[in-house]
């Protein structure tokens, strides 16, 4: 369970967490400033939100369209993706990948290509996604050999804080110091950042 005091909000409303002595690592800010973990829209952003997904989640994928114009439009948001690849091999293979194009530069364009991706994802398919940014399959493969470990130790990382949340599947956001462990609407994001920057 989470080690600081904030607060959680699930389908059934806001959940007061215990003050740091009584729980357990990790804490929040292990959760969404994890060194490993890309920042997208704003790095120095106000308000922090983190969407723990997967590349082959249908919802994660509907979503993030919106999710990127509200970062987008807002200028003051930072985002952290947060690979929790809980449908296969191929999810894997997706998160690992796009992780290890960020060596060459492309991270964030990667990551929107690969979760663009329609219908079945594959390998070939998430190859190709790679190749539409500029990073060559074969290159992105040499980086993920030299980063494999680093790589899956944050994959891992996100795993037990997804447990440690008690989570039951993606997409689930934290947006601020709340937790949504559902899929949410723009208009929900938007409100939830609102809330969040409201101090409550």
């Amino acid at each position: 369970m989470i080690s600081r005091r904030f607060f959680l909000a699930g389908a059934s409303g806001a959940l007061a967490v215990a003050p740091l002595a009584a729980r357990a690592a990790p804490s929040l800010n292990d959760m969404v400033r994890d060194p490993a973990l890309q920042a997208l829209g704003n790095p120095a952003g106000d308000v922090t939100i983190a969407e723990f997904f997967d590349y082959l989640c249908p919802s994660c994928k509907a979503i993030h369209p919106a999710l990127k114009e509200i970062v987008r439009s807002d200028g003051n948001l930072r985002l952290v993706m947060k690979d929790w690849p809980i449908n296969g091999d191929v999810a894997w293979y997706a998160s690992r990948m796009v992780h290890a194009s960020a060596a060459l530069g492309v991270y964030e364009a990667a990551h929107n290509e690969v979760i663009a991706i329609e219908g079945g994802l594959t390998h070939g398919k998430v190859d190709d996604a790679l190749r539409s940014v500029g990073a060559d399959a074969g290159a992105v493969r040499d980086m993920l050999d030299v980063h494999l470990k680093a790589i899956d130790a944050l994959i891992g990382r996100n795993e037990a804080h997804a447990k440690a949340l008690k989570l039951a599947g993606t997409p689930s956001f934290l947006i601020g110091k709340r937790l949504y462990r559902r899929p949410m609407s723009a208009d929900e994001i938007v409100e939830a950042v609102a809330l969040a920057r409201s101090g409550r």
